[in-house]
Formats: C-alpha cells, sequence, structure tokens
C-alpha cells in the first residue's frame, strides 16, 4: 500500500472543493447532457452557453485531475476512493473525439484518468 501524506490529503480536499462548488455543472452533465456527437453538441449548445461552460468546466477538472493522478502528484488510489471518472468520460468522449479534430491532444488526461480508473476498479475487484 502507497503511504498517503498530509500533502496528498489536502490535495484530495483541495480538488474536491473545486469539484463540490459546480454541483450545478456536474448535475447537468450526469442528467441533461444529450447528445449524439460533437455536431449535436454544437448545435443543442452554442458558443457561450450556460452549457458549453458546464461542459468545459467538468472536462477542465478531469483533464486537471488527470494531470496530477497521471505525472504522479496525487496517488491514484486515493483519487478513485473519492472521485469515479466513468460517468463522466463515457458521455464526454463522443464530444471529445470530435474536439480531436481540430486539437488532437485536447482532454487527453481526463482520457488517460478513465482508464487508469479502470483498471484500478479491475484490481480492486479482485481483492475484494
Amino acid at each position: 500500500m502507497v503511504s498517503i501524506t498530509e500533502k496528498d490529503a489536502s490535495l484530495l480536499i483541495q480538488l474536491y472543493q473545486i469539484y463540490d462548488q459546480h454541483r450545478d455543472a456536474l448535475l447537468w452533465f450526469l442528467h441533461k447532457l444529450a447528445v449524439t456527437d460533437y455536431d449535436d453538441y454544437k448545435k443543442k449548445y452554442p458558443g457561450t452557453s450556460k452549457e458549453r461552460n458546464y461542459f468545459t468546466t467538468i472536462c477542465g477538472f478531469f483533464e486537471l485531475s488527470g494531470v496530477l493522478v497521471n505525472r504522479g502528484i496525487l496517488d491514484e488510489g486515493l483519487y478513485f476512493d473519492l472521485f469515479n471518472v466513468r460517468p463522466f468520460w463515457e458521455k464526454a468522449k463522443q464530444i471529445v473525439s470530435g474536439m480531436r479534430k481540430d486539437r488532437p491532444h485536447i482532454y487527453e488526461n481526463f482520457e488517460l484518468l478513465y482508464n487508469k480508473r479502470k483498471i484500478w476498479a479491475k484490481k480492486r475487484r479482485t481483492r475484494l
């Protein structure tokens, strides 16, 4: 087991505070975001709409989280004990796929975080 430091705990709490400050965006993302692809997203949520802001806020949060976890700044097990990236990435992936036609690396840490969580969850199930 990895030794968790006070710094790790502090960083996790800071991330949770950011997450918690965006409840409206989180709930919209999980319960109201409904598009088939990037083109549908652009039509339904144009320009600087509230919904587009919600989308970028949530993707940005998980991108930030992904940078911290992927670079080893924050322990992935500690992160995944609190945050479940799966439902967010599964809703975002079709949109992000379309965005990548112009910006090939957009939200790549978000996707890497999702892939790490799948591995973490599988290992966790085998330990239970």
